[in-house]
């Protein structure tokens, strides 16, 4: 060995020495491994038990079936499909520099005033009302934005730059697309899978004569949890969103440091109570009002059946409550970290203070915003305890949301507390809901994390 060797080599420290001059590097190195092997150890248990359950159906109804049905495309779900492939086509043919000849097109049609485009999003809740279909409504509402986004490229740059924001839109064009289609062409879904996801129907437990057996009167459409979940997550955003942007506008913008000091602290300590408290507030306090409304809607004709305590509009309200201090903390952070050169320049240019919080601080600060949204979603979708003390535990989708019903999350924490036996199938449910539920919520971070990066604004 050479003298360069060997003074090289005698300056290099030994896995040891490391240790010795920095043990915290490596203690903070086995705890971060030890969180990712918990995570995967989770995963694992919900994936195995979900394939176990799966696999006990398949063998006695098969993995999936359905039957196709053309007259479906004349549907009000075959019209949102055919009309959000009509808005990918154009989004396609635009992102590929094959534009269309816009100066042929009457300016009046491009840009119609600010009249017609609020009328044309007024069209939204009449078509529901009208069709009861929301991917009809989610195919108008993408049209009109496929026309806003045509009249915008009309009078901007012809570069082909196909950037990740129109990517983006294609993407969720052609989702939305094939779900409609598919839903519009296909009926009677069967099978392990086909029950599972299109099914509306949930009896995990039924009269049968083994408990541990899978017997013809059990049915497992878990769309019934997940529509629940679903009308209870998005009513909570309903209420928490306008107040919870409200409220981080008014912080930010508006409101005294002192003030500030003192909301601040009140939207941590909301934060900060359990969830259970929360269920039993709503069961106490937001019940009877809930109830009294509903008799009268009753009453009016509004409503087919009387009103119970436990309901879905009780668990919208009160996780909202819950979600508020997410979205309003978040969105007053995103409306800090927009320069303060951006809301001078405005107020410089004559812009009133309304204008330029509406016009500019907003624009500015919209990724965070729509983030702290998406993040709160994802938070709803997860609540447990507050929506098994506020809606119920009926496990049977009703578009009355005066009547009792059950969540996904209510569900598992329902069948974990009663009398359940190792191996039988509605023990096995809860691993296929609760990996079902993971999958959602996952995706719904990493949407708020896509959304976040894609349209994050540098200053």
């Amino acid at each position: 060995m050479s003298e360069t060797e060997n003074k090289h080599g005698s300056d290099k420290p030994s896995l040891v020495d490391k240790l010795a001059k920095d043990p915290m590097r490596y203690i903070l190195f086995l705890t971060s491994f030890s969180v990712i092997l918990i995570t995967l150890g989770i995963i694992q248990t919900l994936l195995f038990e979900a394939v176990t359950f799966f696999q006990d159906i398949a063998d006695s109804r098969g993995w999936f079936g359905l039957d196709f049905e053309m007259d479906g495309l004349f549907s009000a779900q075959g019209t949102a499909g055919i009309l959000l492939l009509s808005c990918l086509v154009l989004e396609i043919l635009g992102n590929r520099s094959l534009y269309i000849d816009t100066e042929k097109i009457p300016q009046k049609v491009l840009f119609p005033g600010d009249l017609v485009v609020r009328l044309s999003f007024l069209l939204l809740p009449i078509a529901y009302i009208l069709y009861a279909d929301l991917l009809l409504v989610i195919a108008l509402l993408m049209a009109i934005l496929t026309w806003r986004k045509l009249a915008s490229r009309s009078i901007g740059s012809t570069s082909s730059e196909d950037g990740p924001a129109d990517r983006t839109f294609a993407t969720v064009l052609g989702v939305f697309a094939f779900i409609s289609l598919f839903f519009a062409l296909t009926t009677n879904y069967t099978g392990a899978f086909g029950e599972f996801f299109f099914q509306t129907q949930w009896t995990p437990t039924g009269a049968c004569s083994d408990r541990r057996t899978l017997c013809d009167n059990m049915s497992f459409g878990v769309n019934s949890l997940l529509l629940t979940t679903l009308q209870v997550a998005f009513g909570a955003l309903l209420i928490a969103v306008p107040l919870g942007v409200g409220c981080a506008i008014y912080l930010s913008e508006y409101a005294s440091p002192r003030l500030v000091a003192v909301v601040k602290p009140t939207l941590e300590i909301l934060a900060g109570i359990p969830s259970v408290v929360y269920g039993f507030f709503a069961f106490i306090y937001i019940g009877p009002l809930v109830v009294e409304f509903g008799e009268y809607a009753f009453a009016q004709g509004w409503i087919s059946e009387p009103p119970n305590i436990l309901n879905p509009i009780n668990g919208a309200i009160v996780v909202a409550i819950m979600i508020l201090p997410l979205i309003a903390s978040m969105s007053e952070d995103a409306l800090r970290a927009v320069p303060n050169e951006l809301r001078e320049g405005s107020l410089a240019l004559g812009a009133t203070r309304i204008e330029t919080t509406f016009r500019v601080m907003l624009q500015a600060s919209l990724s965070g915003i729509i983030a702290s949204i998406i993040l709160a979603l994802s938070r709803a979708v997860g609540e447990t305890m507050a929506v098994t003390l506020a809606v119920g535990t009926v496990a049977v989708y009703t578009s009355n949301m005066f009547l009792p019903a059950q969540t996904m999350t209510a569900y598992i924490a329902q069948r974990v507390g009663g009398d359940l036996p190792f191996g039988e199938i509605g023990y096995l449910t809860i691993f296929a809901v609760g990996l079902y539920l993971f999958v959602i919520t996952l995706c719904l971070n990493l949407l708020g994390n896509k959304v976040l990066s894609t349209y994050r604004e540098a200053y």
